[in-house]
């Protein structure tokens, strides 16, 4: 009994006609019918033709009057969310391919001038397109951080399970609306197994249905969070190892309660300082110009001097600390009370 292969639909939405099928009948001979092909010059023509007709893949212009791509991809989010998404561009820079994929937009990919262009992109076009969704996902720690998959959840207000292990040992982060409420690692929990987790040099992730963990182990913002287990895991890696030595008699040791934290005010924006968060912000500009001169003068320094990459600022302070953080894509602004501090 022979089965009949699946057709895709594919639209195109782009303002130059020319290319527009060029690249739809160089697609549609290689896909050799598994792809029918759909154009549209502009945003409406597109919109209006998704009204009628369920499309697979959407790839889309960056670079088109009246409504661009980007405009385009949040348009699709809002209304067609459940379509894979493509831009296609002829003048790449990291600014739209950053905007791009933050609207949504599975890959940001160059217009094609070559034969072999056109071959790349038909294959990756087709990876995404037969591309399934699994219940849940394997990576390496080595490859893709932890820090990343954490940030994503919490951004998107998700819940799921963030499940880790390696030869010796297995964790769980519980992630529920955005926040991170529980981890447990061998028999530990709470803060201490979280920042263990991230410790880890090694291993296999899945991301996992949320559960309830049936308890509340962890407060506070996962920014915080993600800082403080930085910091830890910096202070750690900092350490010099010592030769192991005869074992010296047990003296009791009693052991400080660490201090109790809250978070006072937070700010994420983006790398062009557009807030993509804030809590308790009273003062937003000038938090705003602050991560500014900081990612000002991390570059300059980077310029001066071999120091490598810029990671975060720390400011000690009598009741509390900063944490300040620059990259090429996002800004961090955290300001924590140390509530056991001395008045």
């Amino acid at each position: 009994m022979s089965t009949v292969a699946r057709q895709y639909q594919v639209l195109f939405v782009d303002d130059e006609p020319d290319f527009l099928q060029a690249v739809t009948e160089t697609f549609g001979a290689m896909s050799e019918g598994r792809w029918q092909m759909h154009r549209a010059t502009s945003a409406d023509a597109a919109l209006n033709l998704l009204k009628s007709r369920k499309m697979d893949l959407v790839v889309v212009d960056v670079n088109m009057p009246m409504l661009d791509g980007v405009q385009f991809l949040r348009i699709l989010n809002r209304k067609h969310a459940g379509i894979k998404k493509v831009t296609l561009t002829g003048y790449a820079t990291e600014e739209k391919r950053s905007e791009c994929l933050a609207n949504g937009a599975e890959l940001f990919i160059e217009k094609p001038r070559t034969a072999q262009g056109f071959k790349s992109i038909f294959v990756m076009l087709e990876e995404l397109l037969t591309w399934t969704p699994q219940q849940g996902f394997q990576g390496m720690l080595r490859q893709v951080g932890l820090n990343d998959v954490i940030q994503m959840e919490c951004l998107g207000r998700n819940s799921s399970v963030l499940e880790v292990q390696n030869q010796q040992q297995r964790g769980r982060i519980y992630i529920e609306d955005g926040n991170i409420i529980h981890a447990t690692l061998g028999g530990e929990q709470g803060e201490a197994a979280f920042q263990k987790i991230l410790a880890l040099s090694g291993g296999a992730f899945g991301l996992h249905p949320f559960e309830s963990p049936g308890v509340r182990t962890i407060e506070g913002s996962w920014e915080f969070l993600l800082m403080e287990a930085a910091r830890v895991r910096d202070e750690l890696a900092a350490q010099p190892v010592e030769e192991p030595t005869s074992p010296a008699p047990e003296i009791p040791v009693v052991q400080e309660a660490p201090p109790e934290v809250a978070v006072a005010e937070t700010l994420i924006c983006k790398a062009d300082g557009e807030p993509l968060y804030q809590w308790q912000c009273e003062t937003l500009s000038d938090r705003q110009e602050l991560l500014q001169t900081i990612s000002q003068q991390a570059a300059l320094l980077a310029k001066g001097l071999p120091l490598g990459q810029f990671d975060r600022l720390e400011i000690q302070q009598a009741n509390g600390r900063t944490i300040a953080q620059a990259t090429p894509e996002r800004r961090v602004f955290v300001r924590v009370l140390n509530l056991t501090a001395a008045p």
